[in-house]
This record gives C-alpha cells, structure tokens and sequence, in this order.
C-alpha cells in the first residue's frame, strides 16, 4: 500500500469508530427517564401521585402517568392514568381503590422507543369499618373467618342502600311459584336469590326487582338480601339511616307462596305470605 493513502484510511477508519460510539449512545438513551412522586391523599379508594420526566430519551413522549397493581411490579398493562404527553412534569389522581389493600404504584413515560417506568413505591388504603359511608351507601357488616366471601388480609362486606326503596311492597309480582335459586339461607347468596326471582318473575312492581333496577351512589350491583344478610342488618340497624321498627323482605323463598321476612323490631324472621307488604332495603357486596 501506497504510503500517500493511508491518511485517507486513517480518516475512514476515524469516522466509522465515531460513529459507532454515536450510535452506542443512542441505544443506550432511548426510553424515558422518569421518577415517581410520592403518594399523597390516600383515603379508602383514591390517593395521588404523579411524575418528574428528567429525559425523554431522545423521542417525544406519547403517554404518562402512574400505574398500580397489588402485585410488587405494576406496568402499563394494569391499572394505570393517562395523564398527556410530552415531557412536562404530571399529576395523577388514583381511582377505583378497595379500602385497606397495599397497592405498589410507579410512574411510567413512553416514547416511540417504548416505556420508561419510575422507583416502585407502595401505600395501604384506609381501613373500612362500619358505619362507615362507602361505595354508594353504608358499610354495615365485614367478612369474618368463616363466611363463605372471607379473604385472608383484605377487607370486604356488606353495604345497605342509603334509604328503604320502599316502605311496603309485595315479594312477588302476583303469580305464585317455586323458583329455583331463590331458596338460598347461606351468608353471601342474596345476589343468586334476587337474579333467580327477577328472572322468574319477570316484569312487575316487587321487592326483588326494586333492588335489581336500583342505580344508586353510581353502582348497579344492589340486591335483595338473603336470610342471613338481612339478620345483619338486624344486628347493625343503629349504623343505618332511615331504617324503621318494622317488617323487611328477605330474598330466601320458603315456599310457592312464602317468603322470609324479619321484624326489625325483635329480630324475628320468620315465614311471611308473599302478597304482604313489606319494607324493602336494598344492600351490595363490596
């Protein structure tokens, strides 16, 4: 080789060796570069947060916020915000919380390179207790070992409606039968009584359908409660407003023509004529 050429390899080799550090870096900077910011207004079933985007990595960002999971990693595939884009500082309101979980949040950021995310931080949601006005009405019972909806370490129960949906209607709407499904006593089988009556029964003005149509607080999951359901409600009748001294319907069927019904003055329960008026409460799993 000619020694009149090797500056010219020399400066080819140069530029390659440049840029391959150049795009080495590129690679190693190409998504978000964000940090989560501690979580604040926690209450039952919201808190905050949000995001401080130190780097976009080289592209616009497309989306940010925070996402949260009870499991110890939460990515953008679990619950998350959609809090814009660009890399602009975000707050973030948490929604749709269960009282008493530890939750796990991190702030994430995604570019066209894909998704940055945030340090995991973790919070606990208040802790629920009756009396309690929550998810649409008043908490009045929570899950003990031994009931048939008892999950270990998280809290659940029963809410009853913020007023009677009626102060004396009949259990049926009219036409005597036995209806498959809507014999059930065991704590926590309301919701199966209450579907199975609506669905034999059909259209009308009756207990179980009041509870089934009910929209309230912005749930629609209200039903009738069981034998045992509206025991509780007995027991915990001082919590609720607008409860009176008298007959309510239960959603357990004895009969083609009887139904269960308690005197919320002495707690008896006890076998009631389904074209009895009586009160009506409606309550709601949470």
């Amino acid at each position: 080789m000619k020694k009149k050429n090797r500056p010219f390899i020399y400066a080819l080799m140069i530029m390659g060796l440049a840029l391959i550090v150049t795009n080495s870096c590129k690679k190693k900077d190409k998504v978000p570069t964000v940090e989560t910011v501690a979580v604040s207004g926690i209450t039952y079933t919201q808190a905050a947060s949000g995001g401080t985007i130190a780097s976009d990595g080289g592209s616009a960002i497309t989306a940010k916020g925070v996402c949260w999971s009870t499991g110890a990693t939460p990515t953008i595939a679990d619950s998350k915000t959609t809090d814009g884009s660009g890399a602009d500082n975000f707050t973030s309101a948490i929604t749709g919380l269960n009282a008493t979980t530890t939750y796990y949040i991190r702030a994430y950021a995604t570019n066209s390179n894909g998704t940055g995310y945030g340090s995991t931080l973790s919070f606990t949601t208040a802790t629920a207790i009756i009396g309690d006005n929550y998810q649409g009405g008043t908490i009045y019972y929570l899950y003990q070992t031994g009931d048939p909806m008892y999950i270990p370490g998280e809290t659940h129960g029963l809410i009853a409606a913020p007023a009677d949906q009626s102060t004396g209607i009949q259990w049926y709407n009219g036409s005597y039968m036995v209806i498959p499904g809507a014999y059930n006593q065991i704590f926590g089988t309301g919701n199966i009584n209450t579907d199975s009556i609506v669905y034999a029964q059909g259209a009308g003005n009756y207990a179980a359908k009041l509870c089934y149509d009910l929209v309230s607080g912005g749930y629609s999951d209200w039903y009738l409660p069981d034998y045992n359901e509206i025991l509780e409600l007995y027991l915990h009748k001082s919590v609720l407003s607008g409860i009176a001294n008298d007959y309510y319907w239960s959603s357990t069927e004895i009969s083609s023509n009887t139904a269960y019904r308690i005197d919320l003055t002495s707690s008896v329960i006890g076998p009631s004529d389904k074209s009895v008026l009586s009160h009506v409460r409606a309550i709601r799993k949470f």
